[in-house]
């Protein structure tokens, strides 16, 4: 199993934004075939948004389904997920 590589650009806020940062983030790293970044509000429907547990977040994975001749990411498809808040103090 190989772990799933996080973005480390800032919050978007827009939906277009979020499409453009994802093509970007694939055509930067042409070996990845899936990473988790920010949730972007609008992304997907209020009905599709459950509720989650206190200390958890919605963030969004965003997989290949298809490349192109060339090896670019042309199809992406995006799946709701929640992750774990970072703590603020381990001990």
């Amino acid at each position: 199993m190989q772990p799933i590589s996080r973005s480390s650009e800032p919050g978007l806020t827009d939906v277009e934004a979020a499409i453009a940062a994802d093509r970007r983030y694939f055509d930067e790293h042409p070996e990845e075939n899936e990473y988790i970044r920010e949730f972007v509000p609008g992304e997907f429907p209020a009905a599709e948004l459950p509720p989650i547990p206190p200390g958890f977040r919605y963030a969004t994975i965003v997989s290949v389904t298809i490349r192109d001749e060339n090896g670019a990411a042309v199809g992406r498809w995006r799946n709701l997920m929640a992750v774990e808040e970072p703590r603020a103090c381990l001990r």
